[in-house]
């Protein structure tokens, strides 16, 4: 009685936890994301972008990840770990990853993790220092134009 009881929470438990994420992930499409396996942001600490994260693009360490909704981010610390925790809309890349000039101009281009735009709350990564001067010139045009080519290629709303 007492195995048929633990077998039959752990089905209750595996299920559960494997619905809780499929719930997680609802609405994301990583499979258009720019990922080297499902490494994000090529490396780089999401929060180090930001002043509380040193506002400096820094690589994360391999022994301070975090696996969230299907991508994983390197951390410089476990501070910014938690940062991201608390806020992870807030330090994820725009248009999953890939290059923002690209994207308003319909393309999913590979990015350069330390040339970078951060507008609002939002941050833009590019290929080259070219790139991010065309998109800097006139940012609300170009996020719109990025924003409907990212809908497109993955059906998600970009981040704001």
């Amino acid at each position: 009685m007492k195995r048929r009881s633990f077998v039959l929470i752990t089905l209750f438990l595996s299920l559960f936890m494997t619905s809780a994420n499929i719930f997680a992930q609802e609405g994301r499409n990583v499979s258009e994301y720019n990922l080297q396996g499902a490494l994000g942001m090529k490396g780089y600490d999401p929060v180090s972008y930001w002043p509380e994260g040193g506002s400096e693009a820094m690589a994360g360490d391999s022994s301070i990840t975090l696996n969230y909704e299907g991508v994983t981010y390197r951390f410089t610390s476990t501070e910014n770990r938690e940062l991201f925790l608390n806020e992870p809309e807030k330090y994820e890349s725009t248009y999953g990853g890939w290059c923002a000039w690209g994207m308003a101009n319909g393309s999913k281009i590979e990015i350069n993790p330390e040339i970078y735009t951060i507008a609002g709350k939002r941050i833009h990564f590019f290929i080259a220092r070219r790139a991010k001067r065309n998109f800097d010139r006139d940012i609300p045009k170009y996020e719109q134009k990025a924003d409907v080519n990212w809908k497109r290629f993955s059906g998600e709303e970009a981040r704001n």
